[in-house]
């Protein structure tokens, strides 16, 4: 006896997957066959899933793959090198320390996996592995660098928090002849209790790094020392946000000088009043949200889900409102940075996004975002749907009239003979 609602297929991929399962499967391979949301934000296609990002100067991005890889990639000619950083798991973080820190003129970037390592590498040449840093006993979810210390921080599944110091001079890494091991100097663990899942630094001073996870909390922590942070006129207190507003997992978190975003599962992403711990504004949603991302210069958050679309608000002024909807990645959009004038996105279809931001926040075409010269194109491909579909129905309508006279008489009297027996 089959399983209610399994599909019964010669291919592997649709094994025990539910009609529901296989209509959204088929919608999303319609979607990226799109001959718009194949140019829409000129993607960059790594061949893997993109799981995180850094940018890395002007032209260059570092990419977390769940191939068990991180690469560099050119982010004009949106290719990627063949050289890779590996690891024995998807690579889920990424990130870049600041310009001062570089090796034989290279910079330098970390890669998180599943291997439950982070791996320190030069940009230019990913598979030379300077150090590594060991110490967690689960995956590592999520990391973050100071901007002008040689100080890294990571988040892991084993619901800890690990504070590491790299070498002042990261060339006499490059000098040795097999990886640095390093260890973390400040390990903290027992404020969360699930896996951690984002942490960021507030963009002001860096004093202090925020973070959060599964169990829907946000704590707080001195950023060179790793001492819980206390709370503004209660010293006795540390300052932190207890699980309540957000009912379930916070998958990412980012700072701006006077408000902390973060983005749920709930289906939510708040901004919190730093100061006070409270509820600024409530941006609620119809599905997951998997990242945020502040704008203040312009006065807007964009908001990344699990069906892949980016949302738009207006915050600086009066109730929150969505001004604009990018429908360009086709699954769950997994990281969101900004430079600058130009702000990306990427997702688990495996594609970076590049969007301006004047152009995206000023556009004058309607609630969905979408550039004239891809409008002509929808256009187009829109009526030449219209124009199979019709050809279709002609078609079938021929056939079903193709009959002479005589052939009609002959198929009356068959079903006749049929009734009749």
């Amino acid at each position: 006896m089959g399983i209610a609602g399994a599909n019964v297929s010669s291919d592997r991929r649709n094994f025990f997957m539910s009609s529901a399962q296989l209509d959204a499967l088929e919608k999303k391979e319609e979607l990226e066959c799109d001959p718009v949301r194949q140019k829409l934000g000129t993607p960059l296609r790594p061949g893997a899933r993109i799981l995180s990002f850094d940018l890395c100067g002007s032209d260059t991005v570092v990419l977390g793959l769940s191939s068990h890889q991180a690469k560099a990639a050119n982010l004009t000619t949106r290719e990627c090198t063949a050289a890779a950083a590996k690891h024995g798991g998807p690579v889920t973080a990424v990130a870049v320390l600041n310009e001062s820190y570089t090796v034989n003129g290279s910079r330098i970037a970390l890669s998180a996996s599943w291997d439950k390592i982070v791996k320190v590498w030069p940009v230019d040449d990913p598979q030379n592995t300077l150090a590594v840093l060991t110490g967690h006993s689960d995956f590592v979810k999520c990391v973050a660098v100071h901007p002008t210390l040689p100080i890294v921080y990571t988040g892991s599944a084993d619901k800890s928090i690990m504070f590491w110091r790299l070498p002042e001079s990261l060339e006499t890494l490059a000098q040795s002849t097999a990886p640095q091991e390093i260890a973390p100097f400040k390990t903290v663990k027992g404020q969360h209790t699930g896996q951690i899942y984002a942490m960021c630094l507030d963009p002001v001073s860096a004093q202090v790094l925020y973070s959060t996870g599964s169990d829907a909390s946000v704590r707080a922590w001195d950023s060179q020392t790793g001492v819980a942070i206390a709370t503004k006129g209660d010293e006795s207190s540390d300052w932190y946000i207890a699980r309540g507003q957000h009912k379930t997992n916070i998958f990412d978190c980012k700072a701006t000088e006077n408000t902390l975003w973060t983005a749920s599962a709930d289906n939510t992403a708040i901004g919190w009043d730093i100061e006070t711990r409270t509820t600024d504004i409530v941006l609620e949603h119809s599905t997951t949200v998997t990242a945020v991302l502040p704008i203040p210069q312009v006065g807007v958050v964009v908001t990344g889900v699990r069906d892949g679309a980016l949302y738009v608000w207006r915050v600086n002024s009066g109730v929150p409102k969505i001004i604009r909807e990018i429908n360009a990645h086709t699954d769950d959009v997994s990281c969101l940075r900004v430079a600058g004038r130009v702000f990306y996105s990427s997702g688990l279809d495996g594609t970076l996004r590049k969007w301006d931001i004047q152009s995206v926040v000023n556009f004058v075409g309607g609630f969905e975002y979408m550039p004239a010269e891809l409008q002509a194109l929808k256009d187009q491909d829109t009526s030449s749907k219209q124009g199979s579909d019709t050809l279709a129905k002609s078609s079938k309508s021929a056939n079903q009239s193709a009959l002479t006279e005589e052939e009609e008489r002959e198929l009356a009297e068959l079903m006749s003979d049929l009734d009749d027996m």
